[in-house]
């Protein structure tokens, strides 16, 4: 079987007036009014702020915290020419931020620069050494973006110095806050704005438009590139940054975007949110964790001049963060496969690059479903990345272990950590404890909210076209997901070295293709048949050489029953053997007689162990049982991955025809005519005679030993005279042969389709 990755739900919608209504009323389909009512915009004015987002659903921004302070304060540095220093980040809603404020500073005539930390020298926030460097060289006024607020004892400094500092940033409010000159932050606790999902972009694109005193629309591009980039909720005002900062991407590249995309091989066309997420940002943030973001903040400037080669540094600069990412996470694996009884992996090696360890842990997480930190062996010292999953709370289980880390921060969900290398079992220990403390364990899989089972038929322009008005989708908004039953796959085959798989789903209606990014692990499994399988996705729309067609976009499966192959063979050779699989024997002499052959990896068991083995991925049944009952009560006891008959038998009797009464009359006869017949020397001098099989000889004359009708002495054959008269077909011998030839023409000779169906039934638990 293949268990699904989450639980899904299958949300009914209770107030059917408001989706006739808003069917009605925006001229849209029955599925996306439910859609709708199931997000909660479920009356006329609530539908329709979502459905026709633009620039004046934005709200004031002088409804943030302390925006009128910063206001003032920028307005009296620009008129008296004071040095203003952006302060920003190094990931993309770093860049976009430090982008936004600089340029609505130099549109206002202010004497500003900006100032990109590294990740590797500086660290992430507020920084005293670089603070006071930049004051040395003349900075009278600070703006921080997309950071700040857990700055207390720097910002005290700056200001006992005579340097304001305003801060703009969205990150969680530590207790105590810096006493700066203004904090603009959407969840202040004395501020009261309607929405506190804006990410450090959109706080600062709500600065630029109060400077401005009208929306910056100029900037919407990178507002709404900060806001994708990092996961931030597309809904209410971030809807509308996104949906109109997309617009201005598609008709209006800014130069350094407009060469990202081509080196890309992107289309303007094309731009949607995906292209933020999977395209832009990753490039964009390559900068950040092998070089200089400052490049990053070049690139987006309208400035720029010849961005091309830039551009191509970035794509090249991202094809090298591929590679590490891929190196590292092999490695890591090998780590995580040794520590698979571990319920939260920390992994660690040397030379591994710190800048991508995150996206390390994050593969890791994704592939194992475990919380993961990934660390780089730097001599003494470790320094990596955590990651998460929904159910245990990273931060609570590090928080408390400070005394075994040099430096820590983060949040539940993801942190960042310095540890001394002494420390690393004792950090293992002290997750595991953390682990057991959170029950973590007995936590639930995540839900997916599921909103229509539909089949391969409905993936159709007209219904792509309708999912669109719900676009741009992302966090908050996510793309809606459709379930399908289907009757089996075809043409499995993986992508990327192994990573993605694509294949051919088959509902009652039609063919569907799917693809499966980071899937790859299941392409043997896909490749045999379930008793009911089921995928979950969303609708894509693929473009090739012109020519438009339809997928689907897995997000999950859930196959029931093992995964049968069928490898059924009448050979046995070394080959056969040589696969990391469980090797199952119904005959223990074969066992015996083939264990020098069966490859290291793999492992050889009779089939009264294998029932005790919980965890069997491949369980290949090497002979025949003796019963379909004994092969029932090993299916029953035991629910490998996947199941793969071979079913060898060396001489099979389902090949040897049935003795007819005639035949069983002839050689009675002959016995009885000959006397004294010695069977090594004269076996094969009868079946010339008789003209019948080996075989079929050997089951008549042990047919007649059990029904008496001959005696056989010291390898001497003679007939018994007048024998019992007996109903020949009933004696245990023959039914016996019967049996068998059941058991092979059912196992052996039947059709693949009639082989799964009969291993389904005979595998199925009693409820």
């Amino acid at each position: 079987m293949i268990d699904s990755r989450y639980q899904w739900e299958f949300p009914e919608v209770s107030n059917q007036k408001a989706v006739k209504t808003i069917s009605e009323a925006f001229g849209v389909t029955e599925l996306i009014a439910k859609i709708l009512v199931n997000r909660g915009y479920d009356t006329i004015e609530a539908a329709n702020a979502f459905l026709r987002p633009d620039l004046s659903g934005l709200y004031d921004p002088f409804l943030l915290h302390d925006m009128d302070k910063a206001i003032t304060r920028l307005m009296q540095a620009i008129d008296n020419g004071q040095k203003i220093i952006v302060y920003g980040d190094y990931d993309v809603d770093g860049m976009t931020s430090t982008a936004i404020m600089t340029w609505a500073l130099e549109l206002m005539g202010a004497n500003v620069d900006y100032f990109v930390p590294s990740r590797f020298s500086d660290g992430y926030g507020p920084n005293l050494a670089n603070y006071q460097r930049l004051a040395a060289e003349g900075m009278q006024l600070l703006v921080t973006v997309d950071n700040g607020v857990s700055g207390k004892d720097e910002v005290t400094w700056l200001m006992s110095q005579g340097i304001d500092v305003i801060i703009t940033d969205h990150h969680e409010l530590p207790e105590e806050l810096p006493i700066a000159t203004a904090i603009v932050h959407p969840r202040h606790p004395e501020g009261e704005y309607p929405f506190g999902g804006l990410s450090g972009a959109g706080v600062a694109f709500k600065v630029a438009s109060a400077l401005l005193e009208e929306p910056a629309d100029e900037v919407l591009d990178l507002a709404a590139l900060g806001t994708v980039a990092d996961v931030m909720s597309l809904t209410d005002e971030n809807r509308i940054i996104v949906k109109q900062g997309l617009e201005n991407l598609k008709l209006d590249p800014r130069p350094g975007l407009a060469a990202l995309l081509a080196a890309a091989g992107t289309q303007l066309s094309d731009i949607d949110s995906s292209t933020i997420g999977f395209t832009i940002a990753p490039r964009l943030n390559a900068l950040g964790r092998l070089e200089d973001a400052t490049t990053g903040v070049q690139l987006l400037m309208d400035d720029i001049g010849d961005a091309k080669p830039l551009a191509d540094h970035i794509n090249s600069l991202n094809q090298e963060r591929q590679q590490l990412v891929t190196t590292i996470t092999a490695a890591a694996q090998e780590q995580a496969a040794q520590l698979r009884d571990d319920p939260v992996l920390v992994v660690a090696g040397e030379n591994w690059h710190e800048g991508v360890l995150g996206i390390v842990a994050s593969k890791l997480v994704e592939q194992t479903g475990k919380p993961t930190i990934v660390l780089n062996i730097n001599g003494d010292e470790m320094k990596g990345s955590g990651r998460s999953v929904p159910f245990f709370d990273l931060f609570t289980a590090l928080d408390g272990h400070r005394d075994l880390m040099t430096a820590f921060g983060g949040h539940a969900s993801a942190a960042g950590m310095t540890v001394p290398t002494n420390n690393l079992t004792a950090l293992r220990a002290a997750l595991h404890d953390a682990a057991a403390q959170q029950e973590l364990a007995n936590a639930q899989k995540p839900n997916l909210q599921i909103a229509a089972k539909v089949s391969a038929a409905d993936f159709t322009k007209e219904n792509f076209d309708n999912l669109q008005v719900l676009a741009p989708f992302g966090e908050g908004n996510p793309e809606p997901l459709f379930m399908l039953d289907l009757l089996g796959v075809n043409q499995v085959k993986t992508m990327s070295d192994g990573k993605h798989l694509r294949f051919i789903a088959q509902t009652d209606t039609d063919q569907l293709p799917v693809i499966a990014f980071g899937w790859g692990n299941k392409a043997s499994a896909l490749a045999g048949h379930f008793s009911s399988l089921q995928i979950i996705g969303t609708m894509s729309q693929n473009s090739y050489r012109g020519n438009i067609s339809y997928q689907l976009m897995l997000r999950d499966m859930l196959a029931e029953g093992a995964a049968i192959l069928d490898w059924r063979t009448s050979h046995l050779t070394r080959q056969t053997f040589n696969k990391p699989v469980t090797y199952v024997f119904f005959k223990e002499n074969h066992l015996q007689q083939l264990a020098t052959y069966i490859d290291s990896a793999a492992q050889p068991l009779m089939w009264q162990d294998a029932m005790n083995e919980s965890d069997i991925q491949t369980m290949v049944l090497v002979d025949l049982p003796d019963s379909l009952d004994q092969l029932q009560m090993l299916l029953k006891a035991s629910t490998p991955g996947r199941l793969a008959p071979m079913f060898y038998v060396q001489s099979p009797v389902y090949l040897q025809p049935v003795p007819s009464k005639q035949v069983f009359s002839n050689v009675y006869k002959f016995v009885y005519s000959f006397k004294n017949i010695n069977l090594q020397t004269q076996f094969d001098a009868m079946i010339n005679h008789l003209k019948i099989s080996n075989m079929t000889l050997k089951l008549i004359l042990k047919v007649f030993l059990e029904a008496k009708f001959v005696t056989i002495d010291n390898g001497v054959l003679n007939a018994v005279p007048n024998p019992t008269p007996m109903k020949l077909t009933q004696t245990k011998t023959f039914q016996r042969f019967m049996a068998q030839r059941d058991l092979e023409q059912q196992l052996i000779y039947s059709t693949t389709a009639e082989l799964e169906t009969l291993l389904m039934n005979l595998s199925k638990q009693e409820s």
